[in-house]
């Protein structure tokens, strides 16, 4: 016999020993008395009962410090639910012991003891729905001097003092959680996974693609949409009924409304800290349109070409119905004042520059049917129409990847344009760049960069990262399943979709760039047992919160459990502070020669 087992047989003996030695004194000295509870009395109060058993607020604790939680600040706690986590799990906790004496489970205190001393563990089972990571099980406790040897009166002072429990508590906490663990064991000791499913998770985990792909939402064409009399009314004959619908949808909007406006308006910027030369040579320009409009100029064409204010320049400057308020003071006042359908014979200037303003409405109280159905109509008639947009650049974006271009081609003519002619060296014609003039020239000034800025929702060539076949492919309010669907079904012969693909009330038009195929070369034996392992836990997971929940669900429609809600305060940071400053201090390791109870 070796020395190392005679030295394990020793020590074995010895735990056996001091486990004894424990035992005794939990039935001759009484630690389990209400005056020795863990050197401090809980009281008479409870966290939480179950089925007429009580769950002691000392019980919460020691569960709540045993893992450490007492350091977490009081907001960082209650945003994780840690005491609701603890809380539930010795709940679940009670109703597995229950269900164990049900059954005629049993366990022997000595042999729990000893079990925790030898390992140096402490058993405590969590919520069976709690997060990834929550600390269970065997938690790791050190019960040795400072020489490294095992110290029963380590082991009490551990258990008095940081748990605060008596040791004859602390007997039965492990008993209880060793009969839960039983019936843990019992309900998922048979769970297994086919070989069928074991290939079909290898499959998941192996078999990826990835994208480049454009959305095109037609958010972004909306305000590109040019909105004319003769196409409302057009549109209007064929959708009465949607129209009277979103009429009585909407009808509390145009009901008892203060004083509005509408009004279109030109924006020529200028910077607040601009010099007087910039300022007046701004003016200029504004005062030169403002003269182009009063000559009878189209204004909402001018305000396409010219207005700085990006979003309503899109709808020829309108700004629609605003009341008071809204607008920044100078451009109101005149707003507010300007005869309807005239256009200003000045300039307003305001914070942002200087405005050229067109008054086109002005109204209050209740707005007639007939005009509220006309506005409805038109918004309704610039959605529909910007939907169409959508398609019709989904339908291009996709004959022009059919006709041999690229992905980075295709980026290439939505930035810029359809419609802009292909220069020599375009991307977008495939032809190689001449390469920069100032290249290798230290005295050329380089060209400024024109490149055109793109609004966020503008349609853009974007890559995926690699997804599986139960991911997402694309993140968006909306479910990109069938996006993933159609990516596996295409193969790197055939990249490309039959046709654009509708998601949500965007139109999505993709290209496979990239395919991983799971083969039988990598299905090899410890795959299939990492797999299997992951499948087993995932499985026994599922069928314990399944059971648990039953338990939990008959006992709370029987009206069996009462939970204690003050466990579940977190307290003011003052108090959490001064909690705190105690837990340190029951912290700190004591040297066991000079241990007093």
């Amino acid at each position: 016999m070796s020395e190392l087992s005679i030295g394990q047989k020793i020590q074995s003996f010895f735990l056996v020993l001091i486990v004894s030695v424990l035992v005794l004194i939990m039935a001759v000295v009484g630690f389990g008395t209400p005056s020795n509870e863990g050197c401090a009395s809980d009281g008479p109060g409870y966290a939480a009962q179950v089925y007429g058993e009580s769950i002691s607020e000392g019980d919460f604790r020691a569960a709540y410090v045993l893992v450490g939680f007492n350091r977490y600040p009081a907001d960082r706690a209650r945003t994780l639910r840690l005491r609701e986590y603890t809380l539930d799990g010795l709940i679940e906790r009670a109703l597995l012991v229950r269900e164990a004496r049900r059954l005629g489970f049993t366990a022997d205190r000595r042999e729990v003891l000893r079990r925790a001393a030898e390992d140096e563990v402490v058993l405590l089972g969590g919520p069976v729905n709690s997060p990834e990571g929550y600390p269970q099980g065997a938690i790791p406790v050190s019960f040795r001097e400072r020489e490294g040897n095992f110290s029963a009166d380590y082991f009490r002072r551990y258990v008095q003092h940081h748990l605060r429990r008596s040791l004859e508590e602390f007997g039965a906490w492990q008993e209880e959680e060793t009969l839960a663990n039983d019936v843990r064991s019992m309900v998922t000791t048979s769970v297994t996974v086919s070989p069928r499913e074991v290939w079909d998770a290898y499959v998941q985990d192996n078999d990826r693609a990835r994208l480049s792909y454009v959305r095109f939402d037609p958010a972004y064409y909306r305000e590109r949409v040019e909105v004319t009399d003769a196409a409302v009314e057009g549109w209007m004959e064929g959708h009465a009924e949607e129209i009277d619908e979103e009429y009585r949808r909407q009808r509390h909007r145009y009901t008892n409304l203060e004083e509005q406006t509408r009004a279109r308006h030109i924006l020529i910027e200028v910077a607040s800290d601009a010099s007087d030369a910039d300022r007046a040579a701004t003016r200029a320009r504004a005062e030169g349109l403002l003269a182009q409009v009063q000559a009878g100029a189209d204004f909402a064409q001018l305000a396409r070409e010219n207005s700085d204010d990006e979003g309503s320049a899109a709808r020829g400057g309108d700004l629609g119905w605003f009341p008071r308020g809204r607008m920044v003071a100078p451009f109101e006042e005149a707003a507010f004042t300007q005869e309807v359908d005239t256009i200003r014979d000045e300039l307003v200037e305001s914070r942002f520059g200087f405005h050229i303003l067109k008054v086109e409405g002005r109204r209050s109280g209740d707005v007639p049917e007939a005009e509220a159905k006309r506005e409805i109509a038109d918004d309704l008639y610039r959605r529909a129409r910007a939907s169409e947009l959508a398609r019709e650049d989904a339908d291009r974006a996709l004959a022009y990847l059919r006709d041999g271009h690229t992905p980075d081609e295709l980026d290439e003519r939505l930035l810029h344009g359809w419609e802009e002619p292909a220069v020599e060296g375009d991307p977008a014609e495939g032809d190689p760049a001449e390469g920069d003039p100032a290249e290798g020239d230290p005295d050329a000034v380089p060209e400024e960069d024109d490149t055109p800025e793109r609004a966020p929702n503008a349609p853009q060539v974007r890559e995926t990262l690699t997804f599986g076949r139960s991911e997402r492919a694309v993140p968006g309010p909306f479910d990109s399943g069938p996006l993933t669907q159609a990516a596996f079904e295409m193969t790197l012969e055939e990249p490309l979709p039959e046709a654009p693909l509708e998601l949500g009330d965007s139109w999505f038009v993709f290209q496979l760039t990239e395919r991983t195929v799971a083969d039988e070369e990598g299905f090899d034996a410890e795959t299939r047992e990492r797999i299997e392992g992951r499948l087993v836990a995932q499985k026994r997971l599922e069928v314990l919160s399944a059971y648990i929940g039953r338990l939990r669900a008959r006992a709370e429609s029987d009206g069996a459990i009462r939970i204690n809600d003050s466990v579940l305060f977190y307290g003011t940071p003052d108090e959490e502070a001064e909690d705190g400053a105690d837990d340190e201090e029951d912290d700190a390791p004591a040297e066991p020669e000079t241990a007093e109870g």
